[in-house]
């Protein structure tokens, strides 16, 4: 079994994963979502259809990673806003959980990590 990562005690690390509903990791591959060209597509039945095939496609998605990060760890803050899920923890370091990421096969196109210390004993 792995060692975990050794807490840094000067400061608290809050590691924040934006698991996002209407994108699939587009704006890293320099590619356009459905939902930034829908204006320019033919308002059509069938193209509606499409864009909600896709976003109930990335909202699965999102659903499956959440779940995953659930299983590894158990204390979240977990938000849901209308472009997607944020889920917080100060607990687990984003060191310790990105290796299980990649093993499940979870991608960074699937997600944004946000990362933050803050001093434990104050400013300098």
């Amino acid at each position: 079994m792995d060692e975990p990562t050794v807490v840094k005690h000067t400061c608290i690390q809050s590691a924040c994963f934006f698991l996002p509903f209407f994108e699939a990791g587009e704006w890293r591959r320099r590619g356009k979502s459905p939902w930034k060209s829908v204006k320019k597509i033919e308002a059509t039945p069938d193209a509606v259809r499409e864009l909600a095939a896709y976003t109930q496609r990335c909202m699965s998605h999102s659903a499956a990673v959440m779940e995953f990060l659930l299983s590894i760890h158990d204390d979240w803050e977990i938000t849901v806003k209308k472009d997607g899920v944020w889920m917080e923890t100060e607990t687990m370091i984003y060191e310790d959980i990105l290796p299980k990421l990649e093993e499940a096969g979870i991608s960074e196109n699937d997600y944004a990590l946000y990362s933050e210390y803050t001093r434990k004993w104050g400013m300098i």
